[in-house]
């Protein structure tokens, strides 16, 4: 191999390859993503989970986490469940609305599948993928449905291997039944393929 080549050079996709306009896209709506607002609590909650911060309010209701959190986008509480005590809520301001999850800690912090080192992180990564679910599920759709692989040199070499190998894999099966026939040359051809 030479210098400054490469084994897609050949491929008439390699060279018309472009990175999908969507990432770049994605990417400022990243940028643009309500950033977290940790709302205090001005008083020393008993009973607060070392693993909270100052962000935690202690048993209260969804209304009042609603009035703590003002309408102010991003912003966040954390709160003790008021109908299941020793369970833990983010309460958190997006859309014009607040959203209440049930969290969970393990070492880690989470919502859903994904962990997280902190609240901040946890926050932080929810309202960009709200945001961008907000702003942008056509695109997410499209991505999902059309992926960019099959523009790549790579997917059109290997679909050609593939291509050369099963028309292989069909020629030797050819000579192999070939074969097979020469070695029973008593048994009928159509009475070979008989189902008895």
């Amino acid at each position: 191999m030479t210098v400054g080549t490469n084994e897609f050079s050949s491929c008439p996709y390699a060279e018309e390859y472009q990175p999908p306009i969507w990432k770049s896209y994605l990417y400022q709506l990243q940028q643009e993503a309500p950033r977290p607002k940790r709302i205090i609590c001005p008083r020393e909650v008993e009973n607060r989970p070392k693993y909270y911060g100052r962000e935690f309010h202690g048993i209260i209701s969804r209304e009042q986490a609603d009035q703590l959190l003002g309408g102010a986008e991003g912003a966040y509480i954390l709160r003790e469940s008021q109908r299941q005590p020793g369970c833990y809520t983010l309460a958190l301001r997006f859309g014009n609305q607040t959203l209440n999850y049930r969290l969970f800690y393990d070492g880690k912090h989470f919502v859903g599948e994904k962990r997280f080192e902190s609240i901040h992180d946890l926050v932080t990564d929810g309202l960009i993928t709200l945001y961008i679910e907000t702003k942008a599920s056509e695109y997410i759709s499209k991505m999902t449905t059309n992926p960019i692989y099959e523009h790549i040199g790579y997917a059109t070499l290997l679909r050609e291997k593939v291509s050369r190998r099963l028309s292989r894999s069909k020629n030797e099966s050819r000579k192999a039944s070939v074969t097979s026939e020469e070695h029973h040359p008593a048994v009928e051809k159509d009475e070979f393929f008989k189902i008895k």
